[in-house]
């Protein structure tokens, strides 16, 4: 699978943010944000949120009322599903990691110190491993879609105007397998993040 330069992503996000943030500060808002998700895929005959894996980037609002904001956000995530002793012996999967670059946007309203939110993201697959049922790696006999869409739904905790504690729930829309011959596989997954805001 053809790799993405996660680096040439981040820049236009990193310059995006510095510059909103130093030119309209009461207009334009940056951050850093950093957590892990819990994630799992529907359709691999493996259940429960058993997938952990790091999740992490930078964000830009802008403000389009007094409560109301839209953001994007640029993110590193990892997802995928892992075998636990209760699931389904039938699985030919043990374990299937997905690594992404994900782009979110989505718009918010804020109530005293709690942010609830809905939007759409974007993720393009940077690589991914499988491992079967038996420990093999069948990586190379998995064609994955590059390209997933999602649904996103959250809410933010703001201890401060600095600092926050966001969870998010997000899920595919469009199926994890390039091929329909294959079956559909659609992921889910839980946030868990800290947030710091410019």
């Amino acid at each position: 699978m053809k790799k993405t330069n996660f680096l040439n992503l981040m820049l236009p996000m990193a310059i995006f943010v510095l510059v909103s943030t130093t030119t309209q500060a009461q207009r334009f808002q940056g951050g850093i944000t950093a957590g892990f998700n819990m994630s799992q895929l529907d359709g691999d005959r493996l259940a429960g949120y058993n997938q952990i894996g790091l999740i992490g980037g930078l964000r830009a609002s802008a403000q389009l009322a007094e409560k109301w904001n839209l953001t994007l956000e640029l993110l590193y995530s990892q997802a995928g599903s892992d075998r636990s002793r209760s699931d389904d012996p039938s699985s030919i999967y043990d374990n299937i990691r997905l690594n992404m670059v994900e782009a979110p946007v989505f718009v918010s309203f804020t109530d005293w110190k709690f942010r609830v939110y809905l939007g759409g993201s974007y993720s393009r697959l940077i690589n991914y491993k499988v491992i079967d049922a038996v420990g093999e790696d069948i990586t190379d006999n998995q064609t994955f879609n590059p390209d997933l869409f999602s649904l996103v739904l959250g809410a933010t905790f703001h201890f401060s105007e600095k600092f926050g504690l966001d969870v998010r729930w997000s899920k595919h829309l469009n199926s994890l397998q390039a091929d329909a011959g294959d079956g559909r596989i659609l992921g889910r997954q839980v946030s868990i993040r800290g947030i710091y805001l410019f």
